[in-house]
């Protein structure tokens, strides 16, 4: 199963110049959390979340003047962002984007890699779709439970998104595949107990049937643990 397979379009996007406000209305009458910002050949330039717009909305800094020191770029912004009404100044930018060809797998990935709730699916630059992570475990759902290679993706899916939920393991540090309804993790981490509690996490999701776990520890961590001669 692919991201065009389960991606929500057309999709309902926002201009750079219009207004917070506007973005604002959208969500609240669409009951999305995230608006792709486009600009006039539908070319994803930013996206901007229920996060950008709380942010938004909350900052109150009072009206202290910004110092001249090496903070004050960081501070300008800042500024920017929580005082603008602007969209092309509130947006988050550069986007974490997927093709319409990558399969369910790589989109839960680079959603869990990036903590991110929202994936616009983009062609040739231009915005084709969009998947939420309610999108990706509605499809994990729909997969025919007599197909062992769906199965063994939706099980795949599910363990990465146990690791992170639990243990706030990313794919980045341990990677996960599955064969036959076996799981392999891979990978290096700092305790020897998230070695165990990996294991424990895998071995805790519905339908795995084994695990086979090669994570190793992170080279100093194994040089500290050795005895001095």
């Amino acid at each position: 199963m692919f991201a065009k397979d389960i991606m929500t379009s057309p999709v309902t996007t926002i201009a750079a110049d219009q207004n917070v406000r506007r973005a604002i209305e959208v969500v609240n009458s669409t009951n999305i959390g995230a608006i792709p910002v486009v600009d006039d050949g539908n070319e994803l330039i930013g996206i901007i979340t229920e996060g950008d717009l709380l942010r938004r909305i909350s900052s109150h800094d009072g009206r202290r003047s910004i110092p001249h020191n090496r903070d004050r770029h960081e501070a300008l912004e800042h500024y920017i962002k929580a005082r603008s009404w602007r969209i092309r100044d509130v947006m988050t930018f550069p986007v974490i984007s997927a093709l319409p060809t990558a399969t369910i797998t790589q989109v839960a990935d680079l959603l869990l890699a990036h903590s991110i709730r929202h994936i616009p699916v983009v062609a040739d630059g231009r915005l084709v779709g969009m998947i939420s992570r309610r999108d990706v475990m509605r499809a994990i759902l729909d997969l025919p439970r007599q197909s062992a290679a769906s199965g063994d993706e939706a099980l795949c899916i599910a363990v990465r998104a146990r690791l992170e939920s639990d243990l706030a393991i990313t794919a980045q540090n341990v990677e996960t595949s599955v064969e036959n309804a076996h799981v392999f993790l891979r990978g290096a981490l700092e305790d020897p107990l998230e070695k165990d509690a990996a294991r424990v996490a895998a071995e805790s999701v519905p339908g795995v049937q084994g695990v086979t776990n090669d994570i190793r520890l992170a080279q100093h961590m194994i040089s500290r643990m050795k005895p001095p001669a």
